[in-house]
């Protein structure tokens, strides 16, 4: 009888422990490929802010792609410091079509080619992270992932805004 009560006691420390402790979950896929497609994009939108800030003729491109510089990094470090808990695997290379674009945008005559070049490129891209926000929002699971997705939300948004005033401002006819 003592050793019924001794296994019944020792079942029930081991279902408390259980409950008090739940195993962390894992990611869910789309949490997972916010936070890897979200870290290409942070990547490509430092690399090509710094192009703009070196080689951007107006001055309003290098100042916009100095800004991208230093939301991007901000925002990647602390998608890092959350993809790192998550234990997301992330690498520092950037995949096919952002390096691709890099490599069209590092290419580009200097002059207005280049900042209009900055411009259209930045514009789809800011896009597409804006796209992949609106995923995770609606369709993520884990709420500190949708919290970095809100957090970026409003950044990118200020990022398309001022795109498409410096666009405005480029693309007019000088004179």
């Amino acid at each position: 009888m003592s050793a019924l009560r001794a296994l019944a006691g020792a079942l029930a420390a081991l279902l408390a422990l259980a409950w008090a402790a739940p195993a962390a979950a894992a990611p869910s896929p789309r949490d997972v490929s916010y936070l890897i497609a979200t870290h290409q994009g942070n990547l490509y939108a430092i690399a090509a802010g710094k192009l703009a800030a070196q080689r951007g003729t107006n001055e309003d491109v290098r100042r916009l792609g100095q800004t991208f510089v230093d939301d991007h990094t901000r925002l990647d470090a602390e998608l890092r410091t959350l993809a790192q808990q998550l234990k997301v695997p992330l690498t520092d290379q950037l995949d096919g079509p952002e390096q691709d674009q890099l490599k069209v945008l590092a290419a580009a005559p200097a002059g207005d080619a280049f900042d209009q070049l900055w411009i259209t490129k930045q514009i789809e891209q800011q896009g597409q992270l804006y796209n992949g926000i609106d995923l995770e929002l609606n369709y993520g699971y884990d709420e500190r992932v949708k919290n970095l997705a809100r957090d970026a939300d409003d950044v990118i948004l200020a990022h398309i805004g001022e795109l498409n005033t410096v666009d405005r401002e480029v693309s007019a006819p000088a004179g």
